[in-house]
Formats: C-alpha cells, structure tokens, sequence
C-alpha cells in the first residue's frame, strides 16, 4: 500500500454540535452548526425507551435483506432462549421472507417494523440479522407513531442505519448488541457475558458503570449442533491514551457512512465513536481504509471526544498491525483516547451499547463506562 501524507487532507466543513459532556438524563440539548446557529433538527429530546421486565413481550423484526436463507431451527432456538429467560416473542409476519437479495422489499420490511411500534403488547423490538438495505427502510418508517411509543430496539451490524437513524431524527436511544441469529441462537444457549450485558442495560434503570473484557471469545463460525471453539481473551488495548467522556454513538462503521448527508445521519461532536467491522472476504483493510479517510475529510476526527474499536474476526497478526496503523494515521492529528479491541460487533460474546447517553473513557484507570441509564 503506497503511503500518503492523509493528514494533510483537507477537512471538510464540521457537522452540527452534538451534546458532549453533561447531558441530562431527559434532555439533549439544542446543537449548533459550525457556523454557530442552532439546528432545530437536533434540537431534541433524548428519548428512553421503558425497560423490559419478565413477561413483556419482545417483537422479531427483519429489517435487513439477509445474504442467506434462514434456518429455522436457530429462529425457534434464539425465541426459546428469550422465552427461556421470562419473555414472550412474537415474530413479525416478513422476517421468515429471507431467500435472495433485497427479499423481502423495503416496504414489508417497514410494514414489519411499523406494526411492532403500534402494538402496546411489543416492549422491545430485537433483529433477526444483518445484511443489507435497512438505510431503505428510514423514509418509509412511521416517525409519527415511534415518537408516541418508544421502544427498545437492538442489532448490529447492518443494523447500524436503524439505530444511528431513531436516535439522529427522534432522539430514541437504541442498542448496539446482540441479535437472534448472532448471539441469541448460538448452540447450546447464549454466551453468559452477552445476556449479563442485555441485562444490565434493558433491565435496570441505573448505568451500567465500568465494562469489563470477556474471559473468552471466539471469531469461528456458529454451528447448530456443537459449541463453538474459544480462545483466551488477551483484554483490550489503548491505541492511545487519555480521558473523555460523552454521548456513546456509532455501530458499523461503511453502513454508519451511508447516512452521511442524509435526515438519517447523527453529529458526532463531543462524542465517543464507536466503530466495528466485519472481515467477510477480501477487501476488509481496503474498505476500512476508504471509511477512514472519508471520516478524516468530513473532520470528525476533529470532533469526537474518543473512538472505541471493536473486535474484527479472523485478521492475522500482520492485518491486526495494518488495521491499527491505519487508525493511528488517519487520526495522528488528534489527541482522543483510542480503546481497541473490545468485545462488541462481529464477536462473540459480545457487549450490549447503548446509542445516545453518557459514556467515558480513562486509560489512567484502564476504565470503559456506561454513566447514564439508557431505560426509563
């Protein structure tokens, strides 16, 4: 890869303002542009969706387009393992309609979504997985309806346009976490670290405070029939040292860049980004590279408080030393706290993030925290 001087890229014009530290528990602020007028856009409030509790019932939506065929066997094992924890599920009517690309259309998949936001029975809403084309799905949401009743909506991965695009245009805190087919179906029952963090996070009203590395993880493929193999958890690592604090944002990152210049899209100024990728083929590195240096152009590296790093399977040792150089060049002009390595995303166990409130950062105390209640 030829080396250029990207720090010497130009810098786009910065996003509207985001809220930083101090946020109340009830309330964004208003945010102001670059040029110092208030945007009423973001102008407002951060919405808490009701906790869960034993007997509510959760909703199973589809809202991307899957690359492969659902196993029915994994659906019924994810629903028997959340009814196996104290609730009820109720899967929607589109989200066994998986069999080829962009199946089924945007619009169902909306339809799925809007009933779920209309029924007073739904207390959350988890996604079945990822794949591609949720950014379709934004226009055709009732915003008018999830506003009047929010909820609890968690997933990764393709997933990201769906959580970043309820908190940028309602305010609705949303869950960057585990979903049916990754994380809830996995053989013979869920990892304990992935349930503790769907626990600490949906059910309780209190923040979760200092997160902690899983013992073990895994990157291997998930098998219907036996567990997968674990490896030992070496922790996470500071790419760069430092404290921050600020309103957790983020999910994957090339999905994240699609909402750029969109009504979908969330300022990231006193933020902690949080970022994860998934290498599936070649070209992991490449694209990485691009989203980085499309971040650095847009001056977000001049604009968050802190970046967060998850996991990325299956990179050799040469590839995990690109992919954090790659890191450290695009931001080398910016003096934030980097944390890599932590157990969100494409790995297994994995953490559950809540989208929107207070989070902080201290490599002095070797510390990553949750410090705002995301339920109400």
């Amino acid at each position: 890869m030829d080396k250029i001087n990207r720090r010497d890229a130009l810098k786009g014009t910065a996003g509207v303002l985001l809220a930083g530290a101090g946020i109340s528990a009830n309330r964004a602020p208003g945010a102001e542009s670059a040029d110092g007028s208030t945007s009423h856009d973001t102008m407002r409030e951060l919405i808490k969706p009701p906790k869960l509790a034993s007997q509510d019932t959760v909703g199973i939506v589809s809202p991307a387009s899957a690359f492969f065929p659902i196993h029915e066997s994994a659906l019924q094992r994810g629903a028997a393992h959340l009814e196996k924890a104290g609730l009820r599920v109720q899967v929607a009517p589109h989200t066994r309609d998986q069999g080829q690309h962009l199946n089924p259309p945007a619009q169902r998949r909306a339809e799925d979504l809007n009933q779920m936001f209309a029924d007073p029975e739904i207390k959350a809403i988890f996604c079945l997985s990822g794949g591609s084309g949720v950014n379709a799905i934004l226009p055709l949401l009732d915003w008018g309806q999830i506003e009047r009743s929010p909820k609890i909506v968690m997933g990764y991965s393709a997933i990201t346009a769906l959580l970043i695009g309820l908190y940028a245009k309602i305010g609705l805190v949303t869950f960057h976490g585990p979903m049916i087919l990754n994380g809830f179906s996995e053989y013979p029952q869920p990892f304990a670290y992935t349930w503790q963090g769907v626990e600490q996070v949906l059910f309780k009203t209190e923040p979760v405070g200092a997160l902690k590395p899983a013992a073990q993880w895994t990157d291997a493929y998930t098998s219907e029939d036996q567990p997968r193999a674990m490896k030992t958890n070496l922790g996470w690592r500071w790419l760069r040292e430092g404290e921050a604090s600020g309103p957790v944002i983020g999910g994957n990152l090339s999905v994240m860049l699609t909402l750029v210049g969109t009504p979908y899209w969330s300022p990231l100024r006193g933020a902690i980004l949080c970022f994860e990728e998934v290498n599936f083929g070649d070209g992991l590195l490449k694209k990485v590279d691009e989203s980085l240096a499309q971040c650095q152009q847009m001056g977000l590296f001049d604009q968050i408080a802190g970046l967060i790093i998850s996991k990325v399977n299956e990179l050799s040792e040469e590839e995990e030393k690109l992919f954090e150089s790659l890191i450290l060049e695009y931001t080398g002009g910016s003096q934030f706290p980097i944390l890599t390595g932590v157990d969100f995303g494409h790995t297994a166990p994995q953490l559950t993030l809540p989208i929107g409130v207070q989070a902080s950062l201290n490599s002095r105390q070797d510390r990553f925290s949750i410090d705002e209640a995301a339920v109400s």
